[in-house]
């Protein structure tokens, strides 16, 4: 709707619009420059671990007429990459996302050239792309992906490519990103936009601008009504690789870019339109879309299923389960995110198949048809990004939404497209930050934070031999996310599966009869029973080296580099117990035993405690991690990093025993 504004613009672009096809112009940029020094290049001095290596990327976006007299926004790319290892060979896969509203208005890729150059008996070679090896794939509903392969890669082998995008939708300036996971010598992004369309820009990351220029330029004579122009330049230089690291949400959260939102457009005697959205004009706007909450306004077609799910339940809470548990059992979701819908929600039941937006709203439809208070909450995925609650409203920044219940005074959040999710365990992907709840008064934050920790205990009662044989029984008990995903895990591959791999990942123990339970009652805690009998050795020994925790507690510090610049995210609050109690050999004593310990982090973030304790032939060991934050900002690294240096010193040592 908000393109219709321009219609008065449009009527002076067409009359301009021949005149303007007349001109001619400069090319962006020159393609086919590749130097011998850059094919001969072995190894990037400044990063030797690079698999790959971004020589050149730059971008312009643009305003233009089309040849029917449309405004188009034109989006250039001209990218050069050196391929230095056969592990860099993913960067000749290319993918340019699309978007689209619809079959007729949707993004079109142009002009696309691409070659690949070698150096054969000391001479450039090209092999150009094909348009067979140039392909089309649907993502989501208003998302396609053009993409390609790069013919004849190798090692040393530099890759270029250029395309345009035209795109109708002109509100939606390309954001520019400056850093990857592998080192950009240089980037820049080139933006000329008419005075007149005023945009927010908004820098992310940690590396600083080489170049951030404006100036005035005359486009061509058909953008005289939007006149007059600037152009406006950013650049980076030397760019390091961004590297994923332990216990890190989405690296899209911190690699360097700009993103662009529209604010205002300003013609004086034609228009003046503010984009100013407020979350009250986004309710509003959603909870009257058809795709969206007309859906839950309307739920008299739920009632027939709704009624004997709750016709014996008088607790509210209960009511809620019941209904939650029918929609996770009965309606499979098709691993599509989506905020909004593509078919009915009716027909989502029928079918009792929807994507993520279809299934939840489907939820929210038969939690109201019960009586219950029940709203949407939208929010973005981990992957998809955070959301600055402090910036100005923006729908863009939302791809997912679940339900919220409110129950006197307690809230609930559901997600109904995981099968062993419970209230207020949403999955893990949902967990970043907070998420806007729509009701018909307003909208508000709402913390996506689970509001009880992970954990895993660990329980055992182990016999040592006097050969340092070892048996006996270990009880696992696992919650939240921990037993979660261990759930998942055996839903997806089974039981068999999983026991295997907990198998490997223990090859020091020889495990005997399994028992897991629970594994399809997410209300429960999951439990595995497992028996260890390992042989010890041949002759009877004098002195036995005892690991206490069996290598089951953490091992190693996750934290290794001396400096962070992201936070730290756990997800989630997590605590971890081992107990291990053992019975010594008749005769033996100990010679010598850890020191007991207590660490704990600043404002109780976290804590650790480890102690040993003997009485009689009978040893108890026991480890409680515990952290009581999921997120850590990046000055708190040095803490954090101490503090698991700790846990995995303790951990590491030993316990001697001696026969007496």
């Amino acid at each position: 709707m908000k393109q219709l504004y321009f219609l008065f613009i449009l009527l002076f672009f067409i009359s301009f619009s021949v005149q303007a096809q007349k001109q001619s112009g400069r090319a962006f940029l020159k393609s086919g420059n590749i130097s011998l020094d850059d094919l001969k290049m072995s190894k990037y001095d400044k990063d030797t671990s690079a698999a790959a290596v971004i020589l050149y990327d730059a971008g312009r976006s643009r305003f233009d007429v089309n040849n029917t007299g449309e405004l188009v926004l034109n989006y250039d790319r001209h990218l050069i990459i050196k391929i230095l290892k056969k592990s860099g060979y993913d960067w000749a896969n290319i993918s340019v996302p699309l978007y689209q509203k619809n079959t007729y208005t949707k993004e079109a890729i142009s002009n696309l050239k691409a070659n690949t150059y070698n150096l054969v008996n000391g001479k450039i070679v090209a092999t150009k792309l094909t348009d067979e090896s140039v392909f089309e794939e649907k993502n989501t509903y208003n998302w396609v992906t053009q993409k390609f392969t790069m013919p004849n890669v190798k090692e040393g082998s530099v890759i270029e490519f250029t395309y345009r995008i035209q795109s109708k939708f002109i509100y939606n300036l390309r954001e520019w990103q400056f850093q990857y996971t592998i080192p950009v010598v240089w980037s820049e992004y080139t933006t000329q936009i008419p005075n007149k369309l005023n945009y927010s820009k908004m820098m992310q990351g940690y590396n600083s601008l080489f170049l951030h220029e404006t100036k005035p330029v005359d486009l061509n004579i058909a953008l005289q009504p939007l006149a007059p122009h600037s152009e406006t330049k950013w650049a980076m230089k030397d760019v390091p690789a961004i590297r994923e690291e332990p216990f890190m949400s989405s690296i899209n959260n911190y690699c360097s870019k700009i993103e662009f939102q529209i604010n205002e457009v300003v013609i004086p005697g034609f228009m003046y339109e503010t984009f100013n959205n407020t979350w009250e004009k986004i309710s509003t706007m959603l909870m009257e879309n058809s795709h969206f909450g007309d859906h839950i306004n309307k739920t008299a077609f739920t009632r027939e299923k709704v009624v004997p799910l709750i016709k014996d339940i008088s607790d509210p809470e209960k009511k809620m389960v019941a209904i939650y548990k029918f929609v996770q059992e009965n309606i499979k979701y098709n691993n599509i995110e989506h905020i909004a819908t593509k078919s009915p929600i009716k027909k989502t039941l029928e079918t009792k198949t929807g994507n993520s937006a279809e299934i939840n709203l489907l939820l929210i439809a038969m939690l109201r048809e019960a009586g219950l208070t029940a709203n949407p909450v939208i929010l973005s995925t981990r992957d998809h990004g955070f959301v600055n609650t402090n910036m100005q409203a923006n729908l863009a920044k939302f791809n997912y939404v679940i339900g919220h219940v409110q129950i006197n005074e307690k809230e609930f959040l559901l997600d109904a497209t995981e099968p062993f999710a419970l209230p207020n365990l949403l999955p893990i992907k949902c967990v970043n930050g907070e998420g806007r709840l729509l009701t018909s008064e307003g909208s508000r934050w709402v913390s996506l934070a689970p509001p009880t920790k992970s954990g895993e205990m660990l329980y055992s009662q182990l016999t040592i031999g006097n050969n340092n044989s070892l048996k006996g029984k270990i009880q696992l008990s696992s919650t939240g996310y921990v037993a979660l995903s261990h759930r998942n895990s055996i839903s997806r591959n089974g039981e068999d599966k999983f026991i295997e791999n907990f198998r490997q990942k223990n090859h020091n123990l020889n495990f005997k009869n399994f028992k897991v339970q629970n594994s399809t009652l997410p209300q429960e805690a999951l439990k595995m029973d497992v028996e260890i009998e390992n042989p010890g050795q041949a002759q009877k020994a004098d002195i036995i080296y005892l690991s206490p925790f069996q290598d089951q507690a953490e091992q190693g510090n996750p934290f290794k580099l001396e400096n962070r610049l992201f936070p730290i995210d756990f997800g989630t609050p997590i605590e971890q117990t081992y107990i291990f109690n053992y019975t010594l050999p008749e005769g033996f004593r100990i010679d010598e035993q850890p020191k007991n310990v207590s660490v704990t982090l600043p404002d109780n973030a976290g804590k650790f405690v480890y102690s040993i304790n003997y009485t009689g032939n009978t040893l108890s060991c026991v480890s409680k991690i515990s952290i009581n934050r999921a997120v850590f900002m990046a000055e708190d690294y040095a803490l954090v990093k101490e503090f698991f240096n700790q846990v995995a010193a303790k951990h590491s040592e030993q316990i001697v025993l001696k026969k007496l």
